[in-house]
């Protein structure tokens, strides 16, 4: 995955596939602390999100939703989440 560290501990992906994108946000989740996937800075709680519905789909879908952007890919949680309750 094409990274690079910054000075205040951050990582930023620069034009990630969709698997990178996956492992972006699992890595979020692994090692509880924010990163900046697509240009757009995820923390833990999306990220988790993230992940959780991403398990939860078939693999044609987790393949749609793997394509999107990060902030289109965590809207789409929440608002998937609001509706499970």
């Amino acid at each position: 995955m094409p990274t690079r560290t910054r000075k205040h501990g951050t990582r930023e992906t620069t034009s990630p596939t969709p698997d990178e994108r996956v492992a972006a946000f699992r890595k979020i989740v692994a090692e509880k602390q924010y990163a900046k996937i697509d240009g757009v800075m995820v923390d833990l709680f999306s990220a988790s999100a993230v992940v959780q519905v991403y398990d939860a789909l078939n693999p044609d879908n987790q393949k749609k939703y793997a394509a999107m952007p990060a902030s289109k890919m965590a809207a789409v949680a929440f608002q998937l989440m609001k509706g499970k309750k």
